[in-house]
């Protein structure tokens, strides 16, 4: 139902259309000035609905600039279906810069220009060769909020950056618990806590910069190290088994990529010892693939009848480096 208040009276409709002829024939007029015109135009405004708040000291500028602000200014958009952002080939996010084949099809820069592929998958035309400009410039003006918000990040990106921000620069991304069977995701910080809290007698705690004793096993248990004051970085000490014995390395667990120095030391009652010193190799859950930036291959006969062997270990703390590991860059 209408509210007849709200309604102009007889009497105002008719100052309306006096003031409507008269705003018509000044625009007809010479010599009449924008302002006076936008004026006329809000007191006809205010005389059929007073509920309309005028501004008699805004200026023609003002005007102006409101209208360049709202033309300029933010559009808030809503996408229904996120795949019209992925590339037709991998099914990834695009990023720039982003091909098309003669048929519209978009695909991004790691296919085309990565794995050189030169057939689009959905027309089989070529592809590789012609830009699309249009998206290119929607990717790097559209912001998204990261999807790591769920954990507490409050990052608004720009979409060519998402990928980039989530997985190698969001302090929040989620951690999976390295703990078999347990089910636990969360920030590595929040991993930490976890693990103190309800796998405290699981993990073995250590201090940066100092060497550690453990004891690894021939059959290819991993372990969990857990540095005793930095709380948002967990270790996991690998070790895989392979046809020439254990190949033993420290990876780090946490939701941005940290590149630690350590040490490795393995000794046997024979009087060999064997020695690596590496980085540390980040990921966001356990893996049991062996480092790809090294590690220590220990043999069969280096265990004890029991199969085990007593390893020292030393990770070295956020900016330490190894005296003797300086000294080896120097000689190169």
């Amino acid at each position: 139902m209408i509210n007849s208040e709200l309604l102009p009276s007889a009497t105002e409709k008719s100052k309306c259309k006096g003031k409507n002829c008269e705003m018509s024939r000044s625009l007809d007029g010479e010599g009449e000035s924008t302002m006076n015109r936008k004026r006329l135009r809000r007191d006809c405004e205010s005389t059929i609905n007073p509920n309309v708040v005028i501004d008699e000291n805004s200026t023609d500028e003002d005007d102006n600039e409101q209208s360049a602000d709202v033309e300029n200014g933010p559009l808030a958009l809503i996408l229904d279906n996120r795949k019209v952002l992925h590339c037709s080939m991998c099914d990834g996010h695009l990023t720039v810069p982003i091909f098309q084949c003669e048929n519209g099809h978009v695909a991004c820069s790691f296919c085309c220009i990565t794995l050189k592929r030169k057939e689009c998958y959905s027309c089989q035309s070529t592809i590789g060769s012609s830009r699309c400009l249009a998206i290119e410039k929607i990717l790097e003006v559209v912001r998204v909020k990261c999807q790591n918000s769920i954990y507490g990040c409050k990052e608004t990106v720009t979409y060519s950056k998402m990928h980039d921000h989530q997985i190698y620069d969001c302090y929040y991304a989620p951690c999976s618990c390295p703990i078999s069977d347990c089910k636990f995701v969360g920030t590595s910080r929040h991993l930490y806590q976890h693990l103190s809290g309800e796998h405290n007698n699981s993990v073995v705690k250590f201090q940066y910069n100092n060497f550690f004793k453990i004891t690894v096993n021939i059959d290819g248990k991993f372990s969990v190290l857990q540095e005793e004051k930095n709380d948002d970085v967990l270790f996991i000490l690998n070790n895989n088994t392979g046809s020439l014995g254990n190949l033993v390395s420290v990876c780090c667990i946490a939701s941005v990529r940290k590149d630690l120095y350590y040490d490795i030391v393995a000794r046997c009652v024979t009087g060999t010892t064997l020695k690596i010193q590496s980085s540390t190799w980040s990921s966001k859950v356990r893996s049991d693939i062996p480092s790809p930036f090294g590690f220590l291959l220990v043999p069969p006969y280096m265990f004890n009848c029991n199969g085990q062997l007593e390893l020292e270990i030393c990770i070295w703390g956020p900016g330490e480096t190894p005296a003797d590991w300086l000294s080896a860059k120097q000689l190169k």
